[in-house]
């Protein structure tokens, strides 16, 4: 039962800890983001109460291709991220804390992995050890860069006045979400072949995304001396 716990678990925490170092300038208050995380958790549970409205009766029709796409992003992606959302708007969006772009990667992240985690830790203990350990080079992965896309948006729509970026924000995670689980309902092969791919293309846009948030935060040490 222990190596279920940790493995369904530390996945979550490994990823937060590397998106929280990598804010170099002005790290957040570990307060702040253990909270928000911890949000991020509870958030399963409204989730799973807007999840059971939007699709009511219509899992046991799910047999066409417009079932799937509506239990996949409605369904399913947009409840999720929807909660996810509140809770970096609730808790962190506001916040003095919140100072620089790439505050809004270290808390949307926060409180992705929370839920991720949380989550994670009922399929795992039901699924076993594979199940672990293919969620945590997938699934866990795929909430994580869930969450840095929606906290690009913030940041920018924060601290840059980037117009439409709160949209932007909630409606990007909404779509990866929706077509990562529309591509496993659909087929796991077509996951294999399509999702894998469109994750390492997330992750290249993140990846460039932050490299410019850092660069536009005004503790950088070139900034501040400017």
């Amino acid at each position: 039962m222990i190596h279920l716990l940790v493995l369904a678990v530390a996945p979550g925490l490994f990823l937060l800890m590397v998106f929280y170092l990598k804010d170099r300038y002005e790290r957040e208050s570990l307060s702040l983001v253990g909270k928000v995380f911890l949000a991020g958790v509870l958030a399963v549970f409204p989730a799973v109460i807007l999840e059971d409205l939007i699709i009511d009766d219509l899992s046991p029709k799910l047999v066409d291709v417009p079932s799937l796409i509506y239990m996949s992003y409605l369904g399913i992606g947009f409840p999720e991220e929807l909660v996810k959302f509140l809770a970096v708007l609730l808790l962190a969006y506001n916040s003095s804390e919140f100072n620089e772009p790439f505050d809004g990667v270290v808390y949307s992240v926060a409180s992705s992995l929370g839920f991720a985690t949380l989550e994670n830790l009922f399929y795992v203990l039901e699924g076993g050890v594979l199940v672990g350990l293919v969620r945590a080079v997938l699934a866990v992965p795929s909430h994580a860069l869930d969450g840095a896309v929606m906290g690009i948006y913030l940041g920018r729509a924060k601290m840059m006045g980037y117009r439409g970026g709160l949209t932007k924000a909630l409606a990007y995670p909404v779509l990866l979400h929706g077509t990562y689980d529309f591509l496993l309902f659909v087929d796991p092969g077509a996951f294999l072949l399509l999702g894998i791919p469109l994750m390492l293309l997330v992750l290249r846009f993140v990846l460039k995304s932050m490299r410019r948030l850092e660069d536009s935060s005004p503790f950088k040490p070139s900034t501040l001396q400017s």
